[in-house]
């Protein structure tokens, strides 16, 4: 008669005098333990191998739009450099703007502030530059004039150069100042 399946008991491994060497206890923990350590160990490397699929996913997806976004700013860069030069176009015409009213107050400044005997041969005013050649019948009218021009607001460096007294004609003087066209007084 066979023996009985469930006595027979098959033991590959030499078994030792115990487990109580060094040798015995280390192949017993690494029999018992090292499976485990061996399981865990796979589970983290397909772990790994599944994340590395993915993040390859995302990287291509990445790139494509990127490359998607660069022909949309290629195919856009014509309407940019449009805005830009309106822009610079709307920026000159401001300056243009603001700077025409400049000579405009200058001269109604000096016709409120131009004594009556004195009269304006010739105005140039340029980037701040005022030079004014003017004759005055008196030297009340030439002093109240140079003491106006030296009190009004905006003007600075003022300098009188060439002054000619000729009997039909009175006082003939230049100046020239440095400027911050005023405003009109009302």
């Amino acid at each position: 008669m066979p023996a009985n399946p469930e006595s027979i008991n098959i033991n590959l491994l030499q078994r030792m005098d115990g487990e109580r060497t060094a040798v015995g206890r280390i192949t017993t923990w690494a029999v018992t333990y090292g499976r485990y350590i061996m399981i865990g160990t796979e589970i983290v490397v397909l772990l790994a191998f599944i994340a590395r699929f993915s993040l390859d996913r995302k990287l291509t997806d990445l790139k494509e739009e990127i490359g998607q976004k660069q022909v949309i700013l290629v195919a856009n860069a014509p309407f940019e450099q449009e805005v830009k030069n309106i822009q610079d176009r709307l920026t000159q015409a401001k300056k243009v703007l603001t700077d025409q009213t400049k000579p405009t107050d200058l001269l109604t400044f000096l016709q409120t502030n131009l004594p009556p005997d004195v009269a304006l041969i010739s105005v140039d005013y340029s980037s701040k530059k005022l030079a004014i050649e003017a004759t005055a019948k008196t030297t009340e009218g030439f002093s109240q004039f140079i003491t106006s021009l030296t009190k009004a607001p905006g003007v600075s460096d003022i300098e009188i150069g060439d002054i000619q007294k000729q009997p039909e004609k009175g006082i003939m003087f230049k100046i020239s100042a440095t400027i911050e066209a005023p405003k009109a007084q009302k």
